[in-house]
Parts: C-alpha cells; sequence; structure tokens
C-alpha cells in the first residue's frame, strides 16, 4: 500500500479487519521519522502490548538519533509513568497516607496476591461468598476486574455493589454476594492507600481525576507529544477517548485508526461507539 495521509493534521483511518489499516499507520510513523520529527514527540498509543509489536517492530530497525525514543505505550503503561514522574503532585490528593514515600506499583500478580491478604480472612471469618463456586484465585482476579472497570469507564470504585445489583436478574439470595464484593472493593482500596500501593486501577484514577483535571499537567503531555498514532481505539474505554478528543485538538498531527468489525473487549470497558465518534474530532476521515 502506498497510501499516505498529511504530517500536519488529524486524520481517522476505519475499515475492517484485515484491510491493512496497521501496515499504514506503521508507515506513517516512518514518514513522520523521516521527515525529521523528533522520536520524543511522538506517541503510539493501543489498547494493549500485542496491538502495538508492528510498531515496536518498525522502531527496531529505524535509525533513530540518541535520545529521540519513541513512546510506544497503553493508557495504563502512559498512566503508570505520568503518576511515576508527578508523585508528589497526586499522593496527598490521592489520599495515600506516605506521600513522602515512594510509590509501589502492583502488577496483576501482586494485585492478586494483596488481594488475597483482604480477602481470605473474611472468607475465613465471616463467611464471605459462601455458596460461590470458584477458587479463590478467580474471586480475586473478578474483585480487580471490577475495580479496574470503574477507573476505566470513570464511575466510582464504591458503586460496583450497586450497579452489580441493578444489572443481575438471577435468585435474589445471590444479591447478598454483592455487597460482600463492594466491601472488599472498599478494603482493598483502603489497604492499597494506607500502604502505598498502586494496582491498575488506581494508577487510572489518579492519572485521570488528579492530573489530567489540571491544566499546567495538560500543557506538558499536549506539549510533549505533539504527534499521535492510535491504533485500534474502537477497543480502547471512554477515558481514553475523552483524553484523545481533547488532545486531537492541541497536537500537530494525529493518525486515529479504527477497526469498524472489532470492539470485541466491550465486556473488559471497551467502548467502540465512542471511538467512532472521534471521527468528528478529526479533520480528514479516510476509508479501506
Amino acid at each position: 500500500m502506498t497510501q499516505t495521509f498529511s504530517l500536519s493534521t488529524t486524520t481517522f483511518l476505519s475499515g475492517p479487519g484485515g484491510a491493512g489499516k496497521t501496515t499504514l499507520a506503521v508507515g506513517h510513523l516512518r514518514a513522520l521519522l523521516g521527515a525529521g520529527v523528533p522520536g520524543d514527540q511522538i506517541l503510539v498509543m493501543a489498547p494493549q502490548r500485542s496491538l502495538l509489536q508492528p510498531y515496536v517492530d518498525a522502531l527496531r530497525r529505524a535509525d533513530l538519533p540518541p535520545g529521540s525514543l519513541v513512546d510506544v505505550l497503553t493508557l495504563g503503561g502512559l498512566a503508570r509513568r505520568m503518576v511515576d514522574l508527578f508523585w508528589p503532585a497526586v499522593a496527598a490528593p490521592g489520599g495515600f497516607a506516605h506521600p513522602n514515600a515512594p510509590p509501589v506499583f502492583l502488577t496483576l500478580e501482586t494485585a492478586q496476591y494483596y488481594m488475597a491478604q483482604v480477602v481470605r480472612p473474611l472468607m475465613q471469618e465471616m463467611g464471605y461468598f459462601d455458596g460461590v463456586r470458584v477458587q479463590p484465585n478467580r474471586l480475586y482476579s473478578q474483585i480487580l476486574d471490577n475495580l479496574n472497570k470503574a477507573a476505566i469507564v470513570g464511575f466510582s470504585p464504591f458503586e460496583i455493589g450497586q450497579r452489580l445489583k441493578a444489572a443481575w436478574n438471577g435468585p435474589a439470595n445471590r444479591v447478598t454476594m454483592f455487597s460482600q464484593v463492594q466491601d472488599c472493593a472498599a478494603r482493598f482500596r483502603a489497604f492499597c492507600l494506607h500502604n502505598n500501593l498502586l494496582d491498575f486501577s488506581l494508577q487510572v484514577e489518579l492519572f485521570t481525576h488528579h492530573l489530567l483535571s489540571a491544566d499546567w499537567f495538560r500543557r506538558y503531555l499536549f506539549g510533549r507529544y505533539r504527534h499521535l498514532l492510535v491504533d485500534n481505539v474502537e477497543e480502547d474505554p471512554p477515558v481514553t477517548h475523552d483524553l484523545l478528543r481533547d488532545w486531537l485538538a492541541e497536537c500537530d498531527s494525529a493518525l486515529i485508526v479504527y477497526d469498524d468489525e472489532a470492539g470485541f473487549r466491550r465486556f473488559l470497558g471497551a467502548d467502540p461507539d465512542s471511538g467512532l465518534a472521534l471521527s468528528a474530532s478529526c479533520r480528514e476521515q479516510f476509508r479501506l
């Protein structure tokens, strides 16, 4: 494919799976670098690391000058990097008990470990989740999933139980379980705040609620990354789309890639409709 896109405007590229959208986007990245755009002014984003691999491979073959590496990140990766960089600005407002101590960023595995420390005593001593036929590790993971969904969709983690009850149409005697899920989520959040532990949900919340709400931070972020390349935007959650909508009005160029046959991560918070709506924020639209 030889289709090229402007290096000085915002473009929304859409089409079916396998049409060559990512191939064109990788070519666009090469064109930016070939035109002399410093790599450290470019941000490449996708919903998950595996979708970023074509860009990582292309950059490995690129001849970049020293100190001009392109950042290739997910929303979680961007949030973690910015929270780590600006920890002194968010620690106290974020409610952490020890704002002068460094943060501890949790992986999925370490978050499950600490969740177990919170939930296991409740199961053993108070009968939480009696009758639930899943392995404890699966239960810990599901509570974390609910916290993560709250963060990326944009509602309070203290609304989890209420929302689960509202969506439930099964036996009434299972509703108590949703109150227990809410209690476990709240206790885990309090445990993390007391010990400076940041699971994925806290990283995203600090990024969206405490950093992105500050004008000084938005000037920093939008000023640092002047060129955006976002692939599979249909699989991103609303918080990503909200950020991109504002960013598109400020950046020098952007290529937003949308697969109109995808949107498979709805159960993880993806919002294809709000992703498609980003086309209205781009100056040019191109469909394969």
